[in-house]
């Protein structure tokens, strides 16, 4: 029977035993612990979510780590763990749909001016607002990999100019990809929507910061479901406040949850989301960690494994 350790953070009971059933459902004899328990010692997988890493690392029989989601951040955070242990993240159809279904709502919310037209049923306005012309914006896409290539692919299917950009050359048929320092400058200077769904490594670190938001068109719109961390979250907040980015919607920040005190709570043109763009889903996800699970146990490498030196 394998013993495969779980932590998600801000989870309950409920959330782990949804987690074991549906992996019961294709290894009937797995046995998902807490990780924080006596059992968890004897695990040779763990499943985790913004786990206490120094707790992880005194689990001397793990033989691989799967992340409860795409980003794996939050396990190589301060090179805790070993560099030997492999480290897996779940690539799912679902999660990618679900993520540009936020990314579609979020930019047409910008281009219809949906809060505009609810703040005036407030007031009693009936009356158009300005509209945006969808057919001259240009849509810069950062991070385009499982995710993002699906979303740059919806949105280039509702119309949109879509271009892409990532560290490495990708060819994703009908989006104009881009790769390296110098188009990602020439994509700041010349899109009028900016889509951050990077992954969090040193070099996105920071990366939407006073000087990336200054090259940008006066009046763009900026949407994160990346990282909060590559968000300098002062520097947009300035932006913000002066117009040179008129609308801004997040889902991620650099505390999460989001402090009662920040400051983006306060911001008219800034819109708030609690992380939720993507979630991952047991039922969909569930085969996929099974799958990895076996590999580890047949000392084969399992699918997703990242690259340790590229942080994904």
């Amino acid at each position: 029977m394998p013993i495969i350790a779980f932590y998600s953070k801000d989870s309950n009971v409920e959330l782990q035993n949804e987690w074991e059933n549906r992996l019961k459902a294709y290894y009937p004899s797995i046995n998902l612990v807490p990780l924080l328990c006596d059992q968890a010692g004897k695990a040779i997988t763990a499943l985790l979510w913004k786990a206490p890493l120094q707790s992880v690392k005194k689990l001397n029989n793990l033989k691989a780590l799967i992340s409860l989601g795409q980003g794996v951040d939050h396990i190589l955070k301060d090179n805790i763990i070993d560099h030997n242990i492999p480290v897996i993240r779940i690539v799912d159809p679902f999660m990618a749909k679900s993520m540009s279904h936020w990314v579609i709502l979020s930019v047409l919310n910008y281009v219809r001016d949906t809060f505009g037209y609810y703040d005036q049923q407030l007031n009693k306005i009936y009356k158009p607002r300005k509209a945006i012309n969808f057919t001259t914006l240009k849509v810069a896409v950062y991070g385009i990999g499982a995710i993002g290539s699906v979303v740059a692919k919806d949105l280039n299917q509702l119309g949109f100019k879509v271009k892409g950009w990532s560290r490495t050359q990708k060819h994703i048929s009908g989006i104009n990809c881009h790769y390296g320092k110098n188009k990602f400058k020439d994509l700041l200077k010349t899109c009028d929507i900016h889509i951050c769904l990077l992954p969090l490594t040193p070099e996105t670190f920071g990366i939407f910061n006073n000087s990336s938001f200054k090259m940008m068109k006066y009046g763009s719109c900026f949407i994160n479901a990346g990282r909060g961390e590559q968000v300098v979250e002062e520097h947009l907040i300035e932006s913000c406040k002066s117009g040179h980015i008129s609308s801004a919607i997040l889902d991620v920040y650099q505390t999460e949850p989001l402090p009662k005190n920040s400051i983006l709570w306060e911001q008219k043109n800034i819109k708030i989301w609690p992380h939720v763009a993507a979630e991952t889903n047991p039922e969909t996800a569930a085969k996929q960690i099974v799958n990895a699970i076996k590999c580890i146990e047949n000392g084969k490498k399992p699918p997703n494994t990242i690259k340790r030196i590229l942080g994904y």
